[in-house]
């Protein structure tokens, strides 16, 4: 997971990862639980959220197959 950039509300670089299970609601009403991750900024405390479904598809492109 690619989240090693500087907090864009005090520019620390000192942060927290933490995994989200969150229900999402797609069209035709169907309800499915999906993975985040929650970036918190531990000296302000300001939270990005990261759909685990986007991260983890760039980086499966990244490793080399054998």
């Amino acid at each position: 997971m690619k989240l090693d950039f500087k907090c864009l509300k005090c520019g620390s670089d000192k942060y927290q990862v933490k995994t989200a299970i969150i229900p999402e609601k797609s069209p035709g009403l169907k309800l499915e639980i999906s993975n985040y991750y929650l970036k918190i900024c531990l000296n302000c405390g300001y939270t990005e959220m990261y759909s685990a479904k986007v991260l983890d598809r760039d980086e499966k492109k990244l490793k080399p197959e054998y």
